[in-house]
């Protein structure tokens, strides 16, 4: 398994698991991007040096993306599996070989919605605090 760069060739397949009803459930905004809308948006991600996108590949098969919004130096974590990959561990691995490309980062952060268990156990498991909000959950970890 392995971290790759994010292109806009991925852009709809980036989309497709965005647009997935459970990610929708589990994201703080719930509505159905568009096509036109997502492009926009990930032209502007990719081109933007204070941030970094990833795609998570198994054996040749990418099973889902990962984004860190870089203040000073500080990352905000987000992340989504594939939907057909949930529940096999790849969100606990996306988020360990994140750290590999977080160099000059001191802290990682990560919001997730309170009922969002799975992903907040897969924040716990790579070593990540939880400091408890309304109906959010903030995880921060420490780099250095």
């Amino acid at each position: 398994m392995y971290l790759r760069k994010t292109t806009i060739d991925d852009a709809k397949m980036i989309l497709d698991w965005r647009n997935d009803e459970t990610t929708r459930n589990n994201s703080f905004s719930k509505n159905v991007i568009s096509m036109d809308e997502h492009v926009k948006w990930l032209t502007r991600k990719l081109a933007d040096s204070s941030c970094m996108m990833f795609i998570l590949v198994d054996s040749d098969e990418p099973v889902g993306s990962i984004r860190v919004d870089i203040q000073k130096k500080t990352g905000e974590v987000s992340y989504m599996i594939a939907p057909s990959k949930r529940g096999m561990g790849y969100g606990t691995a996306i988020l360990g070989l994140l750290e590999e490309k977080t160099a000059g980062l001191t802290t990682l952060l990560g919001l997730v919605r309170e009922d969002n268990k799975a992903s907040g156990i897969c924040f716990e498991k790579n070593g990540y605090d939880p400091f408890f909000g309304e109906k959010m959950v903030c995880y921060v970890k420490n780099l250095r």
